[in-house]
C-alpha cells in the first residue's frame, strides 16, 4: 500500500512544517487541557450537585461516550469535505460557550441544562478529534509521523495529570463557576493559535501553503455526492484495506479491554481488597506517571519500519497486565498490573495512530477516523455494561481476566497482519 501521508509537506520547507507542527501540537495541548479540566470539574460538581446520584454518575458516563457513537461518521465527512480548521476553530468557540454556559449553571446548580451542555461539548469535541486527526499528516512527512504521535501520546498523559490537578485546586480555592470560566478561557487560547497557525502556512514569504482546504478530492473541488455518500464510500474503503481492517479489529479489543478496567478498578480496590475507594487515585498517579515515561520512550525510539511489531507487542503487554490484575491478591500486585498497562499503552497508541496515519489516503482520514470513533464509543459501551454486570453478580477481578480473553483474538489478529510488517 502507497504511503499517502505527509501531503504538501514538499511544498513546505522542513522550517516551515516544524513551524506548523509546533503550532499545532501547542493548540492540541491547550485544548486537551481544557478537555481534562472540565472532565473533573464537571464530575465533581455534578456529584455534589446530585448529592452523589448514581444515576445521575451513569448518565455523564454516557454523555462521554453515546456523541462519539453517533456523531462519529458525520464528523468523519465534515473533516475530509469542508475546511478542517474551520472545523477546528468553530469547535473550539462552540466550547468556549458550553463553559460560560456551565459556569451560568453552576450559579444555582441547574443540573438538567448542565448535561446538555455536557452533551453539546462532548459532541462538538468529537468532530475536532476528527478534523485534528485528519491534519496532522499534512503538517509532518510519513517518516516524522511516529515522533510526531509520541509527542502528541506525551502531551496527553501529561494534561491527564497536571490538568485534573489544576482543575481540583480551582474548585478548592474559588467555585465551580470559575473552573467553568477557566476552562473556557483555555478554548479560546487554542482557538487563537489555530488562527496563527493559518497564517502562517498562508503567509506570501511561505514556501507553499498546505492543501488545508482539501476536500475528498484533494484539489478542493466539490463532490457530487452528498454526505451519506462520502460515508459509504469511507466504509468502502474499510471493506478493501486488509490492513486498515486489521487495524481496526485489534482497537476494538483494546477498547472493550480498556473499558472494562476503567470501570472495574474502582470495585477491585473497595471491594476485593476492603480499602477506601480514595485508594485509587494512587492507582491513578501510578497509571500516568508510568505512562508518560512510556510515551516519551516511544517518542525516541519509534521508527516506522517497526510499527507494527511494536503494536504488537504492546497488546501482547496489555493482556498480561489484565493477567496480573485479574489474579492479583492485594494492591500491591494491582499496582504491578497497572504499571504494565501502562507501560504498553503508550506505544500502543504510538504505533496504531501512525500505522493509521501510514495507510490510509489523506482523502479518507476523516471518514476512517469518523467511522472508528462510532465503533470505539459503542464498544466502549459494550464494556461499561458488561463489567457492571460482572461486578454485580461475580467478582470484580474476573473484569480483567475476561476482557483479556474478549481482546484475544484481536491480538492474533494483529501479529499475524502487522507485527511482520515494515513500511512500504
Amino acid at each position: 500500500m502507497t504511503v499517502q501521508a505527509g501531503l504538501g509537506v514538499d511544498r513546505a520547507g522542513k522550517g516551515e512544517s516544524r513551524a506548523a507542527f509546533g503550532l499545532f501540537y501547542t493548540s492540541f495541548l491547550v485544548s486537551a487541557m481544557g478537555d481534562a479540566f472540565r472532565l473533573l470539574a464537571v464530575n465533581v460538581w455534578i456529584f455534589n450537585a446530585t448529592s452523589g446520584s448514581t444515576g445521575a454518575r451513569l448518565l455523564v458516563v454516557l454523555l462521554a461516550n453515546l456523541p462519539g457513537m453517533l456523531l462519529g461518521g458525520l464528523s468523519g465527512v465534515i473533516a475530509d469535505r469542508y475546511d478542517k480548521y474551520n472545523v477546528l476553530i468553530v469547535s473550539d468557540l462552540v466550547r468556549t460557550g458550553v463553559g460560560l454556559g456551565l459556569a451560568w449553571c453552576a450559579l444555582d446548580s441547574r443540573t438538567v441544562p448542565a448535561l446538555v451542555l455536557i452533551a453539546v461539548g462532548n459532541g462538538v469535541g468529537v468532530f475536532f478529534n476528527s478534523s485534528s486527526f485528519s491534519l496532522l499528516p499534512r503538517l509532518v512527512s510519513a517518516e516524522r509521523l511516529p515522533r510526531a504521535n509520541g509527542f502528541m501520546e506525551t502531551g496527553q498523559w501529561v494534561v491527564q495529570i497536571v490538568g485534573p490537578s489544576l482543575a481540583a485546586i480551582t474548585l478548592a480555592t474559588g467555585s465551580a463557576s470559575l473552573a467553568f470560566v477557566v476552562d473556557s478561557a483555555s478554548f479560546v487560547v487554542s482557538a487563537v493559535i489555530l488562527r496563527s497557525l493559518r497564517r502562517v502556512l498562508k503567509a506570501p514569504g511561505s514556501s507553499g501553503p498546505l492543501p488545508v482546504d482539501a476536500g475528498p478530492g484533494e484539489g478542493g473541488e466539490e463532490k457530487s455526492g452528498g454526505h451519506w455518500a462520502d460515508f459509504t464510500d469511507g466504509v468502502r474503503f474499510i471493506r478493501r484495506s486488509r490492513d486498515i481492517r486489521a487495524l481496526l479489529l485489534a482497537s476494538y479489543g483494546i477498547a472493550f479491554l480498556t473499558a472494562c478496567t476503567s470501570y472495574g478498578l474502582i470495585f477491585v480496590v473497595a471491594r476485593t481488597f476492603a480499602l477506601d475507594a480514595s485508594a485509587l487515585g494512587y492507582i491513578y498517579s501510578l497509571n500516568g506517571a508510568v505512562a508518560v515515561i512510556a510515551a516519551v520512550l516511544a517518542t525516541a525510539l519509534a521508527k516506522q519500519p517497526f510499527l507494527g511489531r511494536l503494536m504488537a507487542v504492546s497488546m501482547l503487554g496489555l493482556c498480561v497486565a489484565q493477567v496480573v490484575m485479574g489474579v492479583a491478591p492485594n494492591i500491591y500486585v494491582l499496582g504491578v498490573g497497572v504499571a504494565v498497562s501502562a507501560l504498553a499503552n503508550a506505544p500502543y497508541n504510538v504505533s496504531v495512530t501512525s500505522l493509521y496515519m501510514s495507510r490510509i489516503p489523506a482523502a479518507y482520514l476523516g471518514r476512517v477516523e469518523g467511522i472508528d470513533t462510532m465503533i470505539d464509543n459503542f464498544i466502549s459501551v459494550c464494556g461499561f455494561v458488561a463489567a457492571s454486570v460482572i461486578v454485580l453478580w461475580w467478582n470484580p477481578q474476573a473484569i480483567f481476566l475476561i476482557s483479556a480473553a474478549v481482546a484475544l483474538p484481536s491480538l492474533v489478529l494483529a501479529f499475524r497482519h502487522m507485527a511482520g510488517e515494515s513500511a512500504d
